[in-house]
This record gives C-alpha cells, structure tokens and sequence, in this order.
C-alpha cells in the first residue's frame, strides 16, 4: 500500500495549487461555473460557492481546488 505525502509549498508560493493547498480547508466547496455576486460589500465573493471571481475564469485554479478537494477527501 502506497502512502500519500501532503504537499510542501513555500509561503510566498502563489501558484494556484499552492493557493487551493492553503484556502480548500477553509472552503471545503467546489467552484462553480457561474459567478454570482454576493451583495455589497462583499460583491468579490460567490454566493453560491463562497471563491472569489477571478478564479472563476481560470482553469487551472479550478483544477487545483477540485485537486485540492479530492486529496483531503482521500486522507479522510
């Protein structure tokens, strides 16, 4: 049976896996495809899924979270 090791990323790392690694605990949701607002002040972040809007548009962001969701739900 192989071991899983969890990840080293520097604190200055901010590729977008090192980001899912460091915010996914916080918001353990997945992102979704359609952005919606929340009201203002806070109209940066999603209503649905709490990720803020410019990760939206980025598929490797997307990935890395999704990523990031799966290894903690394996290391359940």
């Amino acid at each position: 049976m192989t071991e899983q090791t969890e990840p080293v990323y520097r604190k200055t790392d901010i590729s977008p896996e090192a980001r899912a690694y460091r915010s996914v605990p916080g918001n353990p949701r997945p992102l979704c495809r359609d952005f919606q607002p929340k009201p203002e002040p806070s109209a940066f972040w999603c209503v649905t899924c709490g990720w803020n809007e410019p990760m939206h548009a980025d598929e490797r962001t997307r990935t890395a979270i999704a990523n990031e969701l799966a290894r903690l739900a394996a290391s359940a």
